[in-house]
């Protein structure tokens, strides 16, 4: 039955705070699907970018089990690498199983709550800072683990789910295991996620992620699904590997690079003896718009890793390879534009005007779940924001300039707007697969 109800937070003068505008608000969450030429591609929700393929690039971490991995499973941390790399997305390679390599953490199978706490912080750490972040199952046996990972991502996804920043990785590598067992297990991971979320999910494959191909029509249940690709540039190459990816973007399945290095698939290399194969994979990525994490934000002693051993959360320095990948992801942009907002250069004023949105789901106040009669109304009367027809919801707040003055505010009462300054703002309410933008007057 649906409830309707007030928003009840109290917001005084001192929680109102300028966030940084970042990729999430400039594309929203991150949609699978097909551009005109049926190929595979991700698309942002926000309007200007939901015919648009959308690329975002960043930062894997390392699993999460040595101290020189974990140092950068922090908010500090990240931060850091948002601020000197320019990265757009964070990943966190969870470990799954009861792995111990003498460091302070042990698997999730064997320490599941200081596992859950490492990737809690990280996708915090993500939200606050308006950038992507991948929740990665980190197993490559994790059709052995079908219970365990059901009951993680359930978790996950009830927690996480309703913020546009997170994605949903839920086996890092299969190897040697054939498609029809990786679709197994994904079927009923996906399904445990669904309960909860709508948000983008990422499908591994066999022989190492090396083979999103092998779903061409034999895809798995749902919507809003790309495949992996994983590769290391010393190891494989675009004239070889990158056929499968190509077969698949063809097949109108979309791809996603959730983790490639400059060197060997081993971990050896820096990625200085193959430079001519890492620009070709780059130029391959850009081309064919594939988001990418690489690996790793870390300082291991692997070639691959970005970091060298003085680097901490605080102060980065950086490896051959992470002056590399560094240098690629230079063409991030350095700021972006809130979902919607009118550039200053435009004759129209304001930012999220409805006028511009003719045609989709923010001509008016009402946002209603496909196929059902499931609706959500939202609405300003004084200094109370009022929402009906959901339980909860999440609730941003950006002015006219595009400058988010609450971010990601969940909400289960009523919300009082008594610290705004009478004025026009912007709200986005979001509760499940329900999302209102609307230009709103407090008075």
């Amino acid at each position: 039955m649906k409830k309707s109800f007030i928003l009840l937070l109290a917001l005084g003068l001192a929680s109102l705070s300028f966030g940084r505008v970042g990729p999430v608000s400039q594309y929203g969450e991150l949609k699978a699907g097909k551009d005109s030429n049926g190929q595979g591609r991700i698309f942002g929700s926000c309007a200007a970018y939901s015919n648009t393929p959308v690329q975002v690039k960043g930062m894997s971490l390392y699993w999460s089990l040595l101290d020189n991995a974990l140092e950068f499973w922090t908010a500090d941390a990240i931060s850091k690498m948002i601020s000197d790399m320019k990265i757009q997305i964070i990943r966190a390679a969870m470990a799954t199983g009861g792995e111990d390599w003498g460091g302070p953490a042990k698997g999730y199978a064997s320490d599941a709550s200081k596992q859950k706490n490492y990737v809690n912080t990280v996708v915090q750490a993500a939200i606050d800072q308006d950038i992507y972040v991948i929740i990665d199952w980190h197993s490559h046996e994790a059709n052995n683990q079908t219970e365990s990972a059901k009951g993680f991502f359930s978790e996950m996804a009830q927690k996480w789910g309703k913020y546009d920043n997170v994605i949903f990785e839920i086996f890092n590598e299969p190897t040697k295991q054939s498609w029809g067992e990786v679709k197994n297990y994904a079927n009923q991971v996906i399904q445990a996620i669904r309960q909860y979320s709508d948000n983008l999910i990422v499908v591994g494959n066999p022989s190492w992620s090396a083979t999103p191909n092998s779903a061409i029509n034999a895809e798995v249940t749902g919507s809003n699904i790309a495949y992996t690709f994983h590769y290391y540039a010393c190891s494989h190459s675009t004239n070889n590997e990158g056929k499968n990816v190509t077969a698949a973007l063809n097949a109108g399945l979309p791809v996603f690079v959730t983790e490639w290095g400059t060197g060997n698939s081993d971990g050896t290399g820096d990625g200085s003896s193959c430079q001519s194969a890492n620009q070709q994979w780059q130029t391959f990525m850009d081309n064919n718009k594939l988001s990418w994490a690489n690996w790793s934000a870390s300082k291991i002693s692997e070639g691959t890793a970005a970091f060298t051993g003085g680097a901490n959360r605080y102060s980065l320095s950086y490896s051959t390879s992470g002056n590399m990948v560094k240098g690629f992801l230079s063409s991030n942009p350095t700021s972006y534009t809130a979902c919607g907002q009118t550039p200053s250069s435009s004759s129209s004023r304001g930012g999220y005007s409805s006028s511009s949105r003719r045609g989709n789901k923010y001509d008016d106040n009402t946002a209603i779940a496909a196929g059902t009669n499931v609706s959500m109304s939202v609405s300003v009367s004084g200094k109370i924001l009022h929402v009906s027809g959901v339980e909860s919801a999440s609730v941003d707040v950006f002015d006219l300039q595009g400058r988010a003055i609450v971010k990601n505010s969940v909400i289960s009462g009523s919300l009082s707007l008594e610290g705004l300054n009478p004025g026009s703002y912007v709200f986005r309410v979001k509760s499940g697969t329900l999302e209102k933008v609307l230009r709103l007057q407090v008075r």
